[in-house]
């Protein structure tokens, strides 16, 4: 009888280990590393005009309509953006295509050649990313900020358009603990002669118009330069400093997103402004068709089920909006889990009195806060005994059990959590293969 062995990971598998073992170095904000290992790549980061986005809120939906304009031009695109909901390549794509497998291996070991001593998990993606599109022959890139903005390692790029969808307290360990702290933080991608777009008002936008006075680049801030306006049944009217479009569809589902939409169109106009092939009727088209999973995404019938990653106040917020406006279930199942660095207490406040039925799990993350102790902050919106669940799949199939017909679940807190459930989603048929 011939002896069996174990066999041994794949190329991609061990490369995918490798990644992930990163993780170790954490977050260490600074530009120095990655300025070195581009440069000795051969400034990949240069190679491709791209629109840079910063933000609290908004930047995955953002970068979806921006993407789905740009492919409507007939331009190759190449989208960078975190985290992944299922599968590493998500972060990387090109022409909505994620990244295979198969090429992580190259595109790791060729950055790995590149990389000064101590590169985070974080820069060495963004270097295997920029390097990607090169490779890949993109024309137009859009690339999203992972943490702040000043010292991300996406501030590498000089793009051609710099955005700033909203600017909330976030990561006040790193960003400041106050809207103008981290408005100064987030305000780092703009720079000299880069035209700048952003949807933040109040303090923040202070800080960015003193940001812009100083460094010298034009800032268009939302309900100033540009406005939206709703024309009736899910429609928008958008006026730029030159574009005026009406009857704009936003593909991306929920009333929040006419935020986005406004602040995506107005980077697409100064994106044109600086000389790319954009025109105003690749917008409608473009806007129609930009899908982003994980961001108030409906799935199913009899119960539907709804995920949005929604992990901070004003996420947890423009849910509970939405749900409301939503209005087409008769009850709602909600399946929670949260990370451990976010404000729980003002996440449950806005989307617990909405629930019949509150299911308490965690992700895999190591973040991730255990049922226990969420179950005590749901206790004070008067649920006293919540449901509560090991891990995210079983909570998933409690509460589509537990649901009638007509009802609703609910599946929120945090990504990894919506993650999770997406792919247990898939496994049970409710989406195709990935």
């Amino acid at each position: 009888m011939p002896i069996l062995r174990p066999r041994s990971p794949s190329a991609p598998a061990r490369a995918l280990a490798h990644i992930e073992s990163l993780d170790r170095f954490g977050i260490d904000l600074g530009l120095d590393r990655m300025e070195a290992c581009c440069a000795a790549l051969g400034r990949p980061e240069r190679a491709v005009p791209a629109i840079h986005v910063a933000g609290t809120n908004g930047k995955g939906s953002t970068c979806a309509f921006l993407d789905g304009v740009l492919r409507a031009a007939g331009l190759r695109t190449g989208v960078y953006t975190s985290p992944p909901l299922e599968r590493f390549g998500e972060r990387i794509r090109v022409d909505g295509t994620d990244l295979a497998d198969a090429q992580v291996p190259g595109l790791l070991e060729a950055v790995l050649a590149a990389a000064p001593d101590g590169m985070t998990q974080f820069e060495v993606i963004t270097a295997m990313a920029f390097l990607h599109f090169r490779r890949a022959g993109v024309e137009a890139a859009v690339v999203e900020v992972g943490l702040g903005g000043r010292l991300d390692a996406t501030n590498v790029l000089v793009p051609s358009v710099a955005v700033v969808t909203t600017v909330g307290v976030e990561h006040a360990d790193y960003l400041g603990d106050t809207p103008a702290a981290v408005a100064r933080e987030k305000g780092g991608v703009l720079k000299p002669g880069v035209p700048t777009v952003t949807g933040t008002s109040g303090e923040a936008l202070a800080v960015l118009d003193a940001r812009a006075a100083a460094v010298g680049c034009p800032l268009w801030a939302l309900g100033r330069e540009f406005v939206l306006r709703e024309d009736g049944d899910g429609r928008y009217r958008y006026r730029g400093p030159s574009w005026d479009l009406q009857g704009l569809e936003p593909g991306l589902a929920g009333a929040f997103q006419a935020h986005n939409l406004a602040v995506a169109v107005a980077a697409l106009e100064a994106a044109a402004g600086a000389g790319w092939p954009v025109e105003p009727g690749h917008v409608g088209p473009g806007v129609r068709a930009a899908r982003w999973p994980g961001r108030f995404e409906w799935l199913g019938e009899g119960p539907r089920v709804v995920l949005d990653g929604a992990h901070n106040p004003a996420a947890s917020t423009a849910l509970a909006r939405a749900l409301r406006q939503q209005g087409e279930f008769d009850r709602l199942w909600l399946v929670l889990g949260i990370l451990g660095d976010k404000d729980a207490r003002s996440i449950l406040a806005d989307l617990v009195p909405l629930a019949h039925r509150v299911v308490l799990t965690r992700s895999c993350s190591a973040r991730a806060v255990d049922g226990d102790e969420l179950a005590g902050l749901v206790a004070e919106h008067g649920v006293r005994r919540p449901g509560a669940e090991p891990d995210v799949a079983t909570a998933v199939d409690r509460a589509l059990a537990e649901a009638g017909a007509d009802d609703a679940v609910c599946v929120t807190g945090s990504l990894t959590v919506v993650g999770e459930a997406r792919a247990h989603l898939r496994r049970l048929g409710w989406l195709g293969p990935g």
